[in-house]
């Protein structure tokens, strides 16, 4: 045997090298090769798992903006409502003012013609009354001439028919 064929140190580096080199690689592929794959297959696990919780958080942002863009829509059109509402009841309101104010300005000229009607009444018993003082004036002026008794009781029945008849 010779020195070269035994077990021992080979001089040659390139041919060392190789053998040492894929004994290596074997033994880290061998002993490392399943903690990296396992390794590789958690962190593929994760970025799938975060791929599909990023997904469906995404999923839900896009429903919650659209129940928002919902709610908006929904909100916007009740304002309109409400403005709508609330032009319709001013009208209204103007509407029943002026009827108020109608309805109270005819009181009013009602009032103010039974008022004047009433007054008008009044004065003409006042003109009437002062008219009867001034005819019983003048009978009692005639009576203290000397007028005879069935003439004056004469004139003062005249006098009274008369009055009564306005």
């Amino acid at each position: 045997m010779s020195f070269n064929q035994s077990w021992g140190f080979q001089t040659n580096l390139f041919e060392t090298n190789i053998i040492n080199l894929a004994v290596v690689i074997a033994v880290v592929i061998f002993f490392v090769g399943d903690a990296v794959q396992s390794l590789l297959a958690k962190r593929q696990e994760s970025i799938l798992t975060n791929l599909q919780q990023a997904e469906q958080r995404a999923a839900e942002m896009e429903q919650s903006y659209l129940d928002a863009k919902t709610k908006f829509q929904q909100a916007s059109t009740e304002v309109v409502e409400i403005s709508q509402q609330a032009q319709d009841s001013i009208q209204q309101q103007e509407k029943q003012y002026q009827t108020q104010i109608a309805n109270d300005l005819q009181r009013l000229q009602e009032f103010q013609k039974s008022t004047i009607f009433y007054q008008q009444q009044k004065i003409q018993k006042q003109i009437s009354q002062k008219i009867i003082d001034f005819a019983l004036n003048k009978v009692n002026q005639k009576f203290q001439k000397k007028l005879i008794f069935p003439v004056q009781n004469s004139i003062n029945k005249m006098c009274l028919e008369q009055l009564k008849q306005l």
